[in-house]
């Protein structure tokens, strides 16, 4: 067993003793867990690359994008697929007896826990996991990844930004939002302008966006003492839903392969209206729609697909992708402070001490003054524009494999946020969870297949 640190040193020199070359482009949460399943479920040995930008995981690194409260509660966070309750697990084993007894009041299941703890759990699964194999070595690159395409022998090539390639015979594009949309790009953002001194003071600051990662920058910028006009521009004037206060069960709503997109629009706002008066919630609605949506989506005729990505995606997402209570409620709070406001606006384009923004309700843009902390967490691109957009003949499994016309695309998986626009589900983290380690499942089964190819 080795693990060495490949910072971009001739990566091309890879081992030519006929195992499995397989690579893993991000190593935020997604790219750990893959990395972990691999380790527990791939029995044969194997050369393991895991390429990112940064050193560390970007958007669960030191400082403020550390501290902020992760999205989903700990109940929700185990990277372990047949341990549902391994990340609650280990909070009760790791933590002191003062705090662990002031979370245990509240039940382990149900706290959110900062960023950094999270990635202290992951790095320690796998530590553990890559302990427990001597026939696995595993490098990391520090690099972009800049484009993907075939290579001899069904093997896929990876373009470096120093303009190396690399060539793997499986590539797990776990890249969350990426480059593009990343959390790393929005938390330096606000870091600099919030300890600027260039920045005048009567400047705004232009936070856009209308998910958790808005709202955690925030509520930083709060916290950290600016007390400066604050405009968060959101398309439709939307917000980040809360969680309910207790983890709940899933409720099924009134769908079938059958029911339409608008009808099963309406049973939902039905079922959700009477599991609020009968002293439910709605999130458990919205949750059960989930569990049924990959099944749902596949009997949806093209038109109908089309209609849910025009009109709906924004909406779902919002329903499903939730914070904190208590942290939507401070948002709120704030919101009720003149000195910030939540502007019904899309964002266009970047000008000079400003944006170029269309508000609602009008066909003209308009500069809206102000610096910009970008929080938007757009979908349009997957695996960050290292593959095609969406199309009709394209999307993503539910174990990850890439469909093109009819046919899997050998050696690629899209896992999570990755999949963009090429998969419609929301994608919460135990999803993500069971389609890696679907993945990883499916590759083992397919070993004898990978020996041919490495002529092992």
């Amino acid at each position: 067993m080795s693990s060495r640190n490949a910072v971009r040193v001739n990566p091309s020199m890879q081992p030519t003793d006929g195992h499995p070359h397989i690579a893993i482009v991000g190593r935020g949460p997604a790219g750990m867990t893959t990395a972990i399943a691999l380790l527990r479920r791939l029995r044969r040995p194997f050369h393991l690359w895991m390429i990112d930008v940064a050193d560390f995981p970007q958007s669960f690194g030191n400082g403020p994008a550390g501290q902020a409260l992760m999205s989903e509660r700990a109940g929700q966070l185990s990277a372990l697929a047949d341990r549902p309750l391994d990340f609650v697990d280990w909070l009760k084993a790791g933590l002191s007896s003062g705090r662990g007894s002031v979370l245990a009041l509240r039940g382990f299941e149900n706290v959110y826990v900062p960023r950094s703890v999270f990635r202290d759990y992951l790095t320690a699964r796998f530590g553990e996991a890559f302990a427990a194999r001597r026939d696995t070595t595993v490098q990391t690159v520090s690099a972009a990844v800049t484009a993907l395409r075939p290579a001899s022998g069904g093997r896929l090539c990876l373009a470096l930004d120093d303009g190396s390639e690399m060539a793997f015979d499986q590539v797990f594009l776990s890249t969350g939002h990426g480059r593009q949309g990343g959390e790393s790009a929005s938390w330096r953002t606000a870091e600099q302008l919030l300890w600027s001194r260039q920045r005048k003071a009567d400047t705004p600051l232009l936070v856009a966006g209308d998910g958790p990662r808005m709202a955690a920058i925030l509520l930083h910028l709060r916290a950290s003492g600016h007390s400066g006009r604050i405009r968060i521009l959101s398309e439709g004037g939307r917000l980040p839903e809360p969680h309910a206060a207790r983890l709940v069960d899933p409720l099924t709503p009134a769908m079938s392969a059958a029911t339409g997109l608008a009808e099963t629009l309406r049973h939902l706002r039905a079922d959700s209206a009477r599991n609020v008066e009968a002293g439910g919630t709605w999130q458990a609605v919205t949750d059960g729609l989930n569990c049924q949506w990959p099944a749902f989506w596949r009997a949806l005729p093209l038109e109908a697909r089309k209609r849910y990505w025009r009109h709906l995606r924004a909406l779902h997402r919002i329903r499903s992708e939730r914070i904190a209570p208590e942290l939507h409620g401070r948002l709120l709070r704030d919101l009720r402070n003149p000195a910030t406001e939540l502007v019904d606006a899309r964002v266009i384009g970047e000008v000079a001490d400003g944006v170029l923004v269309r508000r609602k309700g009008s066909r003209r843009a308009e500069v809206m003054p102000g610096r910009l902390i970008d929080c938007r967490e757009d979908i349009a691109r997957p695996a960050d524009g290292l593959l095609p957009e969406q199309g009709p003949a394209m999307h993503v499994e539910d174990d990850g494999r890439l469909i093109r016309w009819g046919t899997a695309v050998s050696g690629l998986h899209v896992l999570g946020r990755a999949a963009g626009c090429l998969r419609p589900d929301i994608r919460l983290f135990a999803d993500t969870v069971r389609q890696i380690y679907r993945a990883a499942t499916g590759l083992d089964a397919l070993r004898t297949d990978v020996s041919s190819r490495t002529g092992a």
